[in-house]
């Protein structure tokens, strides 16, 4: 089957709210060549568990190239429908299962030498969609290195260099001056999934209590998510020849209802988005350091935070692999390899956010806790300048922030 030839009823297997979009975008979709089509479709198939930022996202782009000149959009989508896919592949059912199509494409792509033309094609394509406005203001904290011993010009030297270092800062409110400004920048923002709290450990009382809408999730608070998940990998480990590839594949037909994502919570939402935190992922499964940048990385993307704060706490030594597989339970912790860990995964979160923000519109902060060093970046912080002066995190927002 090809995309020209989707009908109406083609649909007929969808959520209701999927399938209304899909006959809504009919015309489009019967347009896209093969190898884009599914991705479009997972997405809808997706949309009734969708965040609202995923939804808008998704409508805006299909109603851009749906907008496109004829002349145009032919001239973007014909290197695309040129590459060639086999018949064993346009004989998957690709409408009701993109999922499981996506990734046998993809490796046919690459073992083909197509890759390279798919993306610079896809590329193209997508960068005919106009950015929408957006004035939204984004607050992002990062808390990381609890327990490690750290020196003040041997941290955080990757953000040091994208905004203000504090050398002195004051700790003794720095947790109130925390949720005080989480309270403050999440109250504006009342829409659904806005404002969120991911803890590497367990929510801690001193940062959540009382604030205003706000998801907190945390690692251990996800605990039989995860084992579920890991038991679901360890099925998958002793029969397989293929290693991680056949992980990722058992791991790709797991749904929320497999791991019963309902004792969690009951917002369908949250119930896949939790799930496919350990199912769509490598490490979170086990390692707290992980589960937070990556939480981090997937809320970005996907719900388009307001307002996010990150919380990495000390991870799990590392074991041999079958042994961290087999035990849910850590042994020991490494607050070192931790922290250079959180260090990382603190650069990249702010790479994420900022390609979502509006220029001008973040503020992001990362502190590690319960010490005097933090950064600052914003549209007003100098990049690559040191802060000796003794002050709270309040008034570093308020001068830096």
């Amino acid at each position: 089957m090809t995309p020209d030839q989707l009908v109406a009823s083609s649909f007929d297997g969808y959520p209701a709210a999927a399938r209304r979009f899909a006959v809504e975008h009919l015309s489009l979709l019967q347009r896209l060549p093969l190898v884009v089509c599914p991705s479009f479709l997972q997405q809808i198939q997706n949309l009734d568990t969708s965040f609202p930022a995923e939804k808008e996202s998704l409508r805006w782009q299909c109603d851009s190239l749906q907008k496109l000149a004829p002349e145009r959009y032919s001239a973007l989508a014909s290197p695309l429908a040129a590459l060639s896919i086999p018949p064993s592949l346009q004989s998957l059912d690709w409408v009701h299962s993109p999922a499981s199509f996506i990734p046998e494409l993809t490796a046919y792509l690459w073992s083909s030498g197509q890759i390279n033309q798919f993306r610079l094609a896809a590329s193209a394509l997508f960068a005919s969609v106009p950015s929408r406005e957006d004035t939204t203001h984004r607050l992002v904290f990062v808390m990381l290195g609890q327990g490690a011993q750290v020196e003040s010009g041997k941290v955080l030297r990757k953000l040091s260099k994208q905004g203000v270092f504090f050398s002195s800062l004051k700790t003794d409110t720095a947790f109130q001056d925390i949720r005080r400004a989480i309270e403050s920048h999440a109250s504006k923002a009342s829409a659904p999934y806005a404002n969120w709290y991911v803890d590497g450990s367990v929510i801690s009382d001193e940062i959540a209590n009382k604030l205003p809408n706000t998801t907190a999730v945390s690692y251990t608070g996800l605990s039989k998510l995860r084992e579920r998940v890991l038991e679901r990998m360890q099925v998958a480990l002793p029969s397989s020849s293929g290693g991680a590839e056949q992980i990722h594949t058992r791991l790709i037909g797991t749904s929320w209802r497999d791991v019963g994502a309902s004792e969690i919570t009951s917002d369908p939402v949250l119930q896949r988005f939790y799930t496919e935190l350990f199912t769509e992922s490598s490490g979170p499964q086990i390692f707290s350091t992980s589960f937070v940048q990556w939480a981090g990385r997937e809320l970005i993307r996907r719900a388009q935070p307001q307002t996010l704060l990150l919380r990495y706490t000390p991870r799990q030594s590392h074991r041999e692999m079958s042994e961290m597989f087999a035990s849910v339970t850590p042994s020991s912790f490494d607050p070192q390899g931790s922290f250079r860990d959180a260090e990382m995964g603190a650069y990249y979160n702010w790479i994420e956010m900022n390609r979502i923000a509006a220029p001008g519109k973040l503020t992001f902060m990362a502190w590690v806790e319960n010490k005097p060093f933090a950064v600052i970046v914003g549209a007003g912080t100098p990049a690559g300048t040191i802060c000796a002066t003794p002050m709270s995190i309040t008034e570093a927002l308020q001068n830096f922030g």
